[in-house]
């Protein structure tokens, strides 16, 4: 790795001019800035960021702000595994982070926890905006010089560093081409929107039924579920798919619930199979595909 030091050497001057020059403080002649430059230019040189903040004695926190992890069926545990993985991989550069977890299932629970994260001294944020309607309104208040990264989802057109996810919408259009290829000929297939609203959910459900509308055979019918909702209120639901398709071949799920309409379908013993596509490489999920119950998981590698 080239230092300031290689770079004084071959300049002809002293570490303090080179330094001067890549920090554009303090009076540089004009002939012995543009051989530094030269120098920097040819070398590639990079500033060790991490070795200055080391000296400085700097610590950085990132803010986490995602929903708690036994949601959605404990999935949130698997980004969880991946924040802890990259916090102790840059500890020795002084990188924290501090959680911020809100109940995705209750907006005052958000709002309150926003309001932390904003109050808050930070030098980063990573979010999970799983939650459309209110995120549109919470990043219009982040700070213009607090940077933020989203992962799982994302807000169109908000100002963020980079998106960590999978292409939702493409994922959908893949899980439709998993179902034809399991259902084979004409039949239909129930699509379960999750709630609450969600930007993530609503393009993997129109990348399936974009797939859909080429394919004349396949009948795909939309219905909305509630995450958070009882037992009951979840059979209910089922029971309504299963009554209103008397030719239901697939059930495709777009969140990580997949397990539960799995449960369901079982406990029916029906004699014609009804195939499941969901998401996510939970522990539960792999059991039930290793058994047949589900055909196919989608993973985002999550972690």
């Amino acid at each position: 790795m080239t230092t300031i030091k290689e770079i004084a050497k071959r300049a002809n001057v002293s570490i303090g001019t080179v330094d001067r020059v890549i920090h554009k403080r303090g009076r540089v002649s004009k002939e012995a800035e543009q051989r530094v430059r030269r120098i920097i230019e040819e070398l590639d040189y990079k500033p060790n960021i991490f070795a200055k903040n080391l000296k400085l004695s700097r610590t950085f926190t990132f803010g986490i702000l995602m929903p708690k992890p036994n949601q959605d069926s404990m999935y949130w545990t698997l980004p969880i595994r991946g924040i802890t993985k990259a916090q102790n991989e840059l500890a020795a550069q002084k990188v924290k982070v501090r959680y911020f977890f809100y109940d995705k299932y209750r907006e005052p629970s958000f709002n309150e926890v926003s309001k932390q994260v904003l109050e808050s001294p930070l030098e980063g944020l990573l979010i999970a905006p799983v939650l459309s309607r209110i995120f549109d309104t919470f990043i219009k208040e982040v700070p213009e010089n607090l940077p933020y990264v989203f992962f799982d989802s994302f807000i169109p057109k908000a100002n963020y560093i980079s998106y960590i996810g999978q292409d939702s919408f493409q994922s959908g259009v893949l899980s439709a081409k998993l179902m034809h290829i399991l259902i084979k000929e004409k039949g239909t297939v129930a699509v379960i929107r999750v709630l609450p609203e969600d930007y993530h959910i609503d393009a993997r459900v129109n990348g399936f039924l974009s797939y859909c509308q080429s394919y004349p055979e396949i009948e795909a019918k939309v219905y909305e579920l509630e995450g958070n909702k009882r037992a009951n209120i979840r059979h209910k639901i089922f029971r309504k798919i299963i009554a209103e398709n008397r030719g239901l071949r697939g059930i495709f799920v777009s969140n990580a619930t997949t397990h539960m309409t799995a449960e369901y379908i079982k406990s029916l013993s029906l004699q014609e199979k009804i195939h499941i596509i969901g998401y996510d490489l939970i522990e539960e999920y792999i059991r039930y595909l290793k058994e047949g119950l589900i055909d196919f998981l989608i993973s985002q590698q999550s972690e």
